[in-house]
């Protein structure tokens, strides 16, 4: 089964029963935790009562026929606690009882695990219970598989929910789910708490503030506050309760004294205070910097009345008993926020000159400010659904639209942004989001290039589909590969709408030419070569190819081979070079050199001498770079003279292998080394972590060591995620001594990773 929101997995198993209770005129909600253990019967009697409690006009037959349902079909599933997994279900339609929803939201809060769960299907559902709770059980199904949260996705992840809740409903229903889950977090491992506190606080209760339902966002943020940051949570707490008793008294004075004042104006209204949220008092500390003891807005006073007029008359009484907080006066009922929230806000210096903040609305309205989208719904039987079609639209603009905190929530959710972006879900659940248009092949690339030229065919939603299918909001795709297939055809290019898509499918044609072109001068070559009586692997190292290659800037002989095919170079000329000429001996080739070496006047300053032999023209390998000290090998090169290798040198072994006649013994003039100023050009490099002034600070320890800079350039590599600096340097230098004292001091250097040397 799979770990997913409201599964079996899931170590949710408490119930939480809300308890009343008035306090010095306040009305204050505290939270009885209990291990339950119901019967069914108990289970259905509850959720009926409640249903009653909220004088709910719902099909209660249609109620008890998804009880059952649920309860048959998850029977033998328990909880981590041992309780019987129906409990979960139940307890979500009682939340969504408790927000005044429809019958059919209800039932689908009952039914929303069955079809991930159990043996279900949506066709069974919608059979029994119609083509709406379908639609809405489907709805809560896709939004399960959420990914994982994190800075880059968070914004993406909420456009989506919007994108994909065709129904408001199905947000609503997501919401209810996931506030059981956090109520019962406890039963969970700490790691998964983190993770499900993490994502309900960045995700989840941005959207229910959203839409509107504060009481919802305030619950969700507590929880996540206490299981993220529980010593914060624990401060805070303690902080609020060791105030309590003096709160109390507060509160009950100022109660006492509006209620005394609206009799004396022969107005009747709801007086009530309650605390401070614990997470909006965090915030308020860590984001501006406050002391809990600056903090005088802890308690938050409401009125509550019948009529929008009796506010402004309870408004001008509050004012003229109190003295009011310049500045801090909002009329959200004139102009009310984008969702739907209407008020009046005011803060007033009450007794001994505290600030005390007052909010007046009617009852309407508070129903509205606690559940948001969730008053509205006013779904009756079979009537008419124009009116909820439209509030639809208005939500969807609601949601969508900038909001006033936008660090809450999705930045610029525009319907411009949405129109443009969809959003569908990978097999294991991933949300993968695509340009509007996409198909099933533009999908298959967008998960990784090597998938969409490894396609084959494709599903979307369990179902076989041509690979150009339009994608939609929500639709599950899968992609079927074959490490058999010939790769892309011709006609994919237009199967796909996505400009990315379009460019990879022409690169796989392209890289198909230049492979079929390698091949094609690769055979050229071997033809070539065998008129000669030689084979052109055995030299690909040869010098007289890396020159060539190097003339003309060719990287790879696979190029090369390309280059050939294609008409680019002239074969002719590159064939010259090994045409057979008459073979000389390698004392004959000695003696050339050393003619040469003569001529040109070089003597032994270098400090190597040449068995057998004297002033013959030689050279250091660059690959290498031998200094006085190394372990050193001959190769007698065509028409270069000697070059230099250390013992070590990898090119060195290579060349060996195909002409190991060619080696000759050399060894250094350790008198004419100690004697003479010779430096030697010496490669190395040096890894570090990148920094400005790193670079400088290396060349003032050449400087110091009066080491000659030949040249200087630098690169970056990136190992297990992180990027490293690479410095490569060009120095001139007597000795392999001199370097490793160098050396010894630049690996002391903070930054510098490693000395590499050639």
């Amino acid at each position: 089964m799979k770990d997913n929101e409201g599964s079996m997995e899931d170590e949710k198993t408490i119930t939480e029963k809300n308890i009343e209770t008035r306090n010095t005129g306040s009305t204050q909600r505290k939270k009885i935790t209990e291990i339950v253990n119901k019967t069914e019967e108990e289970l259905l009697q509850e959720l009926m009562e409640r249903i009653k409690e909220n004088n709910l006009d719902v099909d209660t037959e249609k109620v008890k026929a998804a009880f059952t349902l649920a309860n048959e079909s998850h029977i033998g599933q328990k909880r981590r606690s041992g309780e019987n997994y129906i409990l979960h279900p139940v307890e979500v339609a009682e939340i969504l009882a408790d927000m005044r929803m429809d019958t059919d939201t209800i039932v689908a809060g009952i039914l929303h695990d069955v079809v991930e769960d159990t043996l279900i299907t949506l066709p069974d559902i919608e059979y029994t219970f119609g083509k709406d709770v379908s639609k809405l059980v489907d709805g809560v199904t896709k939004l399960r598989n959420l990914p994982r949260t994190d800075s880059k996705k968070i914004e993406n992840i909420r456009k989506m929910v919007v994108a994909m809740a065709e129904d408001i409903r199905v947000v609503i229903i997501k919401l209810a789910d996931r506030l059981h889950n956090m109520r019962t977090l406890k039963y969970m491992k700490p790691e998964k708490q983190q993770i499900k506190a993490k994502e309900t606080i960045e995700v989840y209760a941005p959207i229910a503030h959203r839409i509107g339902m504060a009481k919802m966002k305030w619950e969700l943020e507590d929880i996540s506050f206490r299981y993220l940051y529980p010593e914060d949570y624990k401060e805070i707490s303690e902080l609020v309760k060791s105030k309590r008793k003096e709160r109390e008294e507060y509160t009950g004075k100022v109660i006492k004294k509006i209620e005394e004042e609206l009799k004396k104006h022969n107005v009747s209204g709801e007086v009530t205070g309650r605390p401070k949220h614990l997470y909006s008092i965090y915030k308020k500390i860590h984001e501006k910097g406050k002391k809990f003891t600056d903090l005088y807005d802890l308690i938050a006073m409401r009125i509550i009345v019948d009529k929008e007029e009796e506010c402004y008359n309870i408004l001008g009484i509050i004012h003229n008993l109190f003295i009011p907080v310049t500045g801090r006066f909002k009329d959200y009922i004139a102009v009310p926020k984008t969702n739907g929230y209407q008020s009046i806000h005011t803060t007033v210096l009450g007794p001994d000159d505290q600030k005390v903040e007052i909010q007046i609305r009617t009852r309407e309205m508070h129903r509205i400010a606690e559940d948001g989208v969730a008053a509205h719904w006013k779904y009756k039987e079979k009537k008419s659904k124009t009116k909820n079609d439209k509030y639809y639209a208005a939500v969807k603009h609601i949601i969508k639209a900038n909001t006033e905190n936008p660090e809450k929530f999705a930045q610029k959710v525009t319907d411009d942004v949405l129109n443009q972006t969809i959003f569908v879900f990978t097999p294991k659940g991933d949300v993968m989001e695509l340009a509007n248009g996409s198909t099933a092949l533009d999908f298959a690339f967008q998960v990784h290039t090597q998938i969409g030229y490894r396609t084959i065919g494709a599903k979307v939603n369990e179902r076989i589909v041509q690979l150009d299918q339009i994608l939609e909001n929500a639709d599950k795709v899968e992609i079927m590969t074959s490490r058999n297939t010939k790769g892309p055809g011709k006609d994919w290019i237009n199967m796909v709408n996505n400009n990315s898509s379009k460019v990879k499918i022409r690169k796989w044609f392209k890289d198909k030419e230049f492979e079929e072109k390698t091949k094609e001068g690769e055979q050229i070559l071997e033809r070539e070569f065998e008129k000669l009586g030689m084979k052109f692997r055995d030299f690909e190292e040869d010098e007289r190819v890396f020159l060539y290659m190097k003339k003309f800037n060719i990287g790879t002989i696979d190029l090369l081979c390309y280059k050939f095919a294609t008409g680019d170079l002239s074969l002719d000329g590159f064939m010259k070079k090994f045409e057979v000429q008459e073979e000389k001996d390698i004392v004959q080739v000695l003696e050339e050199e050393t003619e040469k070496g003569n001529r040109k006047k070089r003597k032994s300053e270098g400090g190597v001498k040449i068995s057998g032999t004297e002033n013959t023209m030689y050279r250091f390998a660059k690959c290498c770079s031998p200094l006085p000290g190394d372990n050193i090998k001959g190769y007698v090169t065509r028409g270069r003279g000697i070059a230099i290798h250390r013992a070590d040198c990898e090119n060195l072994k290579q060349l060996m292998e195909h002409e190991p006649n060619r080696e000759i013994e050399v060894f250094w003039d350790e008198e004419a080394v100690n004697s003479s100023n010779t430096k030697y050009q010496y490669n190395f490099s040096v890894k570090t972590i990148d920094r400005s002034g790193l670079l400088l600070d290396i060349i003032r320890i050449l400087n110091e060591y009066k080491m000659e800079l030949v040249n200087v350039n630098t690169n970056y590599i990136k190992e297990n995620g992180n990027v490293y600096g690479l410095l490569h340097f060009g120095i001139m230098i007597k000795k392999r001594e001199d370097f490793d004292r160098l050396a010894n001091n630049l690996n002391s250097m903070r930054d510098v990773i490693e000395v590499i040397k050639k």
